[in-house]
């Protein structure tokens, strides 16, 4: 297609309520095994998200073959339990392949959706890391944009 900037599904964001018993779902049930778990309160501790510092999530990612599907679990307040408490477990967000790399993470969220967006990871000097397009109300998704 001419002009398209995004291409086939490469990761999958879903929010769990028990990260643990999830990936040992996906495992005895689904087969689909080798999980990476994650905590990230180290990582998270100094980065901006939505404009306060650190959030506090564990995750668990199964990485096959061009795509991803990443289980996140809040471990306290932040963005990952706010969505549990208002939406519940499933899907939080979508992220699509694409050949463009963009430099303003945040301006792409805001001309796609036409508001601003639903999740903004900062840098501790403010650079964005990642940004989520709030497509929810025309798409039924979070689109994240990555720089």
């Amino acid at each position: 297609m001419v002009g398209q900037k995004f291409g086939k599904v490469i990761h999958l964001g879903i929010v769990v309520e028990d990260l643990e018993k999830a990936v040992r779902i996906y495992e005895e049930e689904f087969g689909i095994k080798f999980w990476e778990v994650s905590l990230h309160n180290e990582f998270f501790a100094d980065k901006i998200v939505n404009g306060k510092v650190g959030t506090d999530f564990a995750s668990a990612i199964y990485r096959n073959e061009g795509y991803e599907l990443e289980l996140i679990a809040p471990n306290g307040p932040g963005v990952f339990d706010d969505w549990l408490r208002e939406h519940g477990p499933g899907l939080h967000h979508v992220k699509f392949e694409t050949k463009e790399t963009f430099d303003d993470v945040l301006g792409m969220a805001e001309r796609i959706s036409g508001r601003k967006p639903y999740l903004e990871i900062d840098w501790p000097n403010g650079e964005p890391i990642v940004a989520y397009a709030d497509m929810i109300k025309e798409t039924g998704i979070l689109l994240e944009i990555l720089k």
